[in-house]
């Protein structure tokens, strides 16, 4: 799936109107920066157990998949060829609605790149926003009353700058953003803000889903030409009827500013079915009228005034449905369905039986456009080709080995979630089938990105280092000592979410010996009773070595894969007996059924294996006890660590 419209659905999720709650700075970037990426399972295993790390081809007895690395760095040389010219297409005057609907979905994102690219190179006055960060901050957090922030803000030096993300986007923030925000609700304070200040509807089109009719007549007749205003195509009626405002389309109207309708391409009836539900949080009204965002009026004011609907009617699991075709759904969609959105909403059904449908017109793709898409289009389909091959070879091993494919483990793991909001318990419950279903529920993450340690920031670091507030603040705060470990002095016992921000790739055992000599202890666990034999296993032998060295726990945790789960899980993958294996299994007071049906997988599908490890413990008759009549036990469904 790819996600629509990144930088703007980041951007209306927030609203500036939140500002004093929530920061607009590398919060916003970083949300709206990662929305492309793949997500990841939380499989309770470090994602570099469930993954082979991305420098590496992964590959198999089976086949090998394409390098994806390799395909990445190809296809961003075409897509910045691509993106280029969709930005000289937008210098040029070509209308973004235009490209966009030229553009198969896959290759949206990149128009938006383009936009954004564009966008900061004309920006008056550009700062880096991260160099910024902590002036932005105190003016936000700054004490006193509404008046003497707002004397604040327009003194600063940065009032008329735009400000530039860390990856060279412009940001849909200003000063003049924060201004409307302290000062949006009191009429009699806005109107003295802005007395010398000229707006953008960029400083405010997002506060539309918030903001009152009396407020929004100010701010327009603060603001040059509000009509020309785009984001993404849609102007500030649009916006208003992505937020269902239909409140506000009349004083719109009268600065001559309509809901877009282009028919047979798009129209704003299209975006006021398909929008997604706002749950906006009660505000300060600056006047009586009461704020109600109403889907219903909103498509029947557009409706009484002829606005068409790009849909048509579908059937979904017999179930009547209507699909509407909207270049501006902020919501999933698939690569086959360009614009659909499948809406079952009864409410939308009944208001599109009132109206005709139309369907989207074909549109032309130029040449010139074609030359940039095709190569990308090869790519991908040839890409995509080999790794379905190659996906299909694996699932047949798989089933060869009695393993699960992914379609069964999450099937399972579905049922077990179904009405049951306790993680914990959910774990507990799939623990019973296999301790490596269980970790694929628990929180695990491969990587979080941080502030950097400043020495601004540093005092606030150990302050959470000490006492986080959260389990998963705990968490990620166990990052900062890869940066310093001389902060491992700071650290104090904490109820902590993961682990998995101890873990420093295949220097994970030179950075533990280094906390280790700050004083710092390996016996963490996190909430759940989880230790760091994951990340030790995921690490490599040296690690594992030195969690045995230092007498770390082999049966924890109680829900989730244990050292032994590991161990045997990497033997089996890895065709031979892990080094800690052995000590692994003396320090284990006894075998639990997961380490028995591991046995069993070894004897069944590893023989070679499974007669080396009676051969090893040929003077353990104890631990040789094991592996007597082990055919009662089935083979584990799945591994605790990547099949790779």
């Amino acid at each position: 799936m790819l996600k629509r419209s990144l930088l703007l659905t980041a951007t209306l999720a927030l609203g500036w109107w939140l500002w004093p709650e929530q920061s607009v700075t590398a919060k916003a970037v970083a949300r709206a920066q990662h929305a492309d990426q793949p997500s990841v399972a939380a499989t309770g295993q470090p994602a570099s157990v469930q993954r082979p790390p991305a420098e590496q081809p992964e590959t198999s007895e089976r086949c090998q998949l394409p390098d994806r690395d390799q395909y990445e760095e190809h296809r961003l040389s075409l897509r910045k060829k691509l993106q280029g010219y969709l930005q000289q297409q937008l210098l040029n005057a070509v209308p973004y609605t235009e490209l966009q609907l030229s553009l198969p979905s896959q290759y949206l994102l990149d128009l938006e790149m383009a936009q954004q690219q564009l966008l900061a190179k004309q920006a008056k006055n550009p700062q880096p926003v991260a160099d910024h960060n902590e002036a932005l901050q105190q003016l936000q957090q700054s004490p006193g009353t509404p008046q003497a922030k707002v004397q604040q803000i327009k003194n600063s030096a940065l009032f008329d700058a735009s400000f530039i993300s860390p990856d060279g986007f412009l940001l849909p923030f200003t000063l003049k953003s924060m201004l409307l925000s302290v000062a949006g609700h009191d009429l009699t304070l806005l109107r003295s803000a802005l007395a010398d200040v000229e707006l953008n509807g960029n400083d405010y089109a997002v506060g539309l889903k918030l903001i009152s009719a009396d407020t929004l007549q100010l701010l327009l007749q603060k603001t040059k030409a509000p009509a020309d205003f785009r984001m993404q195509g849609m102007n500030l009626a649009d916006i208003a009827v992505l937020f269902f405002r239909v409140d506000l389309l009349p004083l719109l109207a009268s600065y001559n500013i309509e809901p877009t309708q282009v028919p047979g391409q798009y129209s704003a009836l299209d975006l006021a079915f398909s929008a997604p539900d706002w749950h906006a949080p009660a505000v300060k009204q600056a006047s009586p009228q009461h704020i109600v965002p109403d889907r219903e009026q909103t498509i029947r004011y557009l409706q009484q005034r002829g606005y068409v609907l790009h849909a048509s009617k579908t059937q979904t699991d017999n179930v009547e449905t209507l699909t509407v075709h909207s270049i501006w759904n902020l919501a999933p969609v698939r690569q086959d369905n360009q614009y659909g959105q499948i809406i079952a909403d009864p409410a939308r059904l009944k208001l599109a039986e009132q109206q005709q449908l139309q369907a989207i017109q074909p549109v032309q793709v130029s040449e010139a456009l074609s030359a940039f898409l095709q190569p990308l289009q090869h790519s991908d389909q040839q890409f995509e080709q080999t790794n379905q091959r190659c996906q299909q070879a694996r699932a047949r091993a798989l089933q060869a080995q009695g393993l699960w494919l992914e379609a069964q483990i999450s099937h399972t793991l579905n049922a077990a979630k179904n009405n049951q909001p306790d993680l914990h318990v959910v774990a507990l419950h799939l623990h019973q089938t296999d301790p490596a279903l269980a970790g694929r529920v628990l929180p695990a993450r491969k990587d979080v990105r941080v502030a950097p340690l400043t020495e601004q920031n540093r005092a606030r670091v150990i302050a959470r280092l000490q006492n986080a507030g959260s389990a998963e603040h705990a968490g990620f705060t166990l990052k900062y000592l890869q940066y310093d470990t001389a902060l491992a002095g700071y650290w104090q016992p904490q109820p902590t979410d993961s682990l998995q921000m101890l873990f420093k790739g295949k220097t994970t055992a030179a950075f533990w010996r280094e906390l280790l000599a700050r004083g710092f202890s390996l016996h963490l666990q996190d909430i759940y009773g989880r230790n760091l034999y994951p990340q030790a296993f995921a690490a490599g032998p040296d690690a594992v070595a030195l969690l045995l060295e230092e007498n770390v726990a082999v049966d924890q945790p109680s829900v989730g894969p244990d050292a032994l789960d590991l161990a045997l899980d990497i033997s089996y993958r890895d065709k031979k007996l892990h080094p800690a294996l052995l000590e692994i299994m003396q320090k284990m007071a006894k075998p639990e059924g997961s380490h028995l049906s591991r046995l069993r997988r070894l004897q069944q599908y590893q023989p070679a294996v499974f007669t080396t490890l009676q051969q090893t413990l040929a003077k353990e008759p104890l631990l040789l006890a094991w592996l007597e009549d082990l055919s009662r036990y089935d083979a584990n469904p799945l591994l605790a660590v990547a099949n790779e």
